[in-house]
């Protein structure tokens, strides 16, 4: 049966966000639907249903060039290049050419090309060839700390990040901001939460050896082996194929090379706008309702962006590199959900939400509950609902980075009223 037109559209478009090529999206087209057709019928299929492209979309240059001084107005250490920024207008469905980007970006700010020029980056950490059966064969996962409260020295404030990334597909599964990631309860909760989102665990966890993660070690020890042997990981010999891999940092290059391009792409910038409140002496450590009030409102927000890049990081196409052993010239996504167009095995092991509940309920008998590592200081539920009331008041102005601290100032004036 041939789909109907709108299933069709909304596939193409999915596709075209993706960044899928031609050849892939005839594949996902035959896989996802059943649909099987040539380069010539899709081509047709493309121009009936009007998908958009590069070439076809001709946008007025005046949105593209608004659009593009947008996208730059988040990046103010001017770490993202063209090929970034196009990325970014196409997950939007704003679909420009890259040379049209790179003029107006050169146009716009000319000093960003000079900032990223390569003789200005420091070495490259030393790579070695990466090997993996196939996605969630081996995971690896490590907390970030470049906007912690260490980082900012800003009253104790901050956010610390931790991820999973999976080898084999270069796909990001998992990105959370966390008051705590460094502490035994704090990392189980965090392993937890990781397997709720995603439903799965990989035959190989791959971590350092911080002090976060001995509860992951047992976890993944219990799922696999103990719990999981004869029901769901039955085929997997535990001697060929270990659950959890310890290995220095400096070796731990799935998510350490992550960590330097979130940093580059992301980070300096988010670092930024929160170091304003204390540079411009916006925030007072020593105000008791600042530090609630800062985390009611940068917590969402830096997680957004965070989800934003995530997005993006999934859906880029990766670099080519002839030598490498895994997929490269690839998009992530399309590696993780079709495995077998790239001659590997789909690896998850999937778990039943009963047996995460049973070890959340080990793991605060032990350690506590999860509110214990994921409450942000002082937000309590009473500040969250009078903070929504103090917004309100204020008008309720657009919020985001760009504003986050002009909305603080004005709705800790307005709580230094009531007080």
């Amino acid at each position: 049966l041939v789909p109907s037109d709108d299933l069709l559209r909304a596939a193409l478009l999915k596709y075209r966000m993706q960044n899928q090529r031609r050849e892939d999206q005839l594949v996902s087209l035959k896989k996802e639907f059943d649909y099987d057709i040539g380069l010539t019928s899709w081509k047709k299929l493309v121009k009936r249903l009007k998908i958009p492209t590069v070439r076809t979309q001709k946008l007025p240059l005046d949105t593209v060039e608004k659009a593009v001084v947008d996208e730059v107005g988040k990046d103010p250490t001017q770490s993202r290049g063209p090929d970034f920024i196009q990325d970014q207008l196409r997950l939007k469905m704003i679909l420009a050419p890259r040379d049209l980007i790179r003029k107006i970006m050169l146009d716009k700010f000319p000093d960003g090309f000079d900032n990223r020029f390569p003789g200005k980056k420091g070495k490259r950490v030393t790579r070695v060839p990466l090997h993996a059966l196939g996605p969630y064969h081996e995971v690896s996962s490590d907390g970030h700390e470049k906007i912690a409260p260490s980082a900012l020295r800003m009253g104790g404030v901050g956010f610390s990040i931790y991820g999973f990334k999976d080898k084999f597909a270069d796909y990001l599964l998992f990105l959370k901001i966390y008051p705590d990631v460094r502490s035994r309860g704090a990392g189980g909760h965090i392993f937890l939460d990781f397997v709720q989102e995603t439903g799965h665990i990989p035959i190989q966890l791959t971590t350092d050896k911080g002090s976060e993660v001995g509860w992951l070690y047992a976890f993944m020890s219990t799922l696999r082996y103990v719990f999981l042997l004869e029901i769901y990981a039955a085929d997997i010999d535990k001697d060929l194929y270990p659950f959890h891999v310890l290995i220095k940092s400096i070796h731990n290059t799935v998510i350490e090379g992550f960590w330097r391009q979130l940093k580059e792409k992301l980070g300096l910038n988010l670092k930024d706008f929160l170091l304003r409140g204390k540079i411009e002496h916006l925030f007072n450590a020593h105000d008791p309702w600042h530090e609630p009030l800062f985390y009611w409102i940068f917590a969402p927000l830096i997680q957004a962006e965070l989800d934003n890049f995530k997005l993006w990081w999934n859906h880029h196409r990766v670099r080519h590199q002839h030598e490498k052993i895994l997929p490269s010239g690839h998009v992530p996504a399309h590696a993780l959900e079709f495995p077998e167009l790239f001659g590997a095995l789909d690896c998850r092991i999937t778990i039943p939400q009963e047996a995460i509940n049973n070890l959340r309920e080990q793991l605060t008998e032990e350690e506590g509950p999860r509110e214990d590592y994921q409450t942000w200081p002082g937000l309590t539920p009473e500040f969250s609902v009078y903070a929504v009331d103090v917004y309100s008041r204020i008008g309720q102005p657009e919020l985001n980075l760009a504003h986050g601290w002009d909305v603080f100032v004005e709705m800790a004036r307005m709580i230094a009223l009531d007080s």
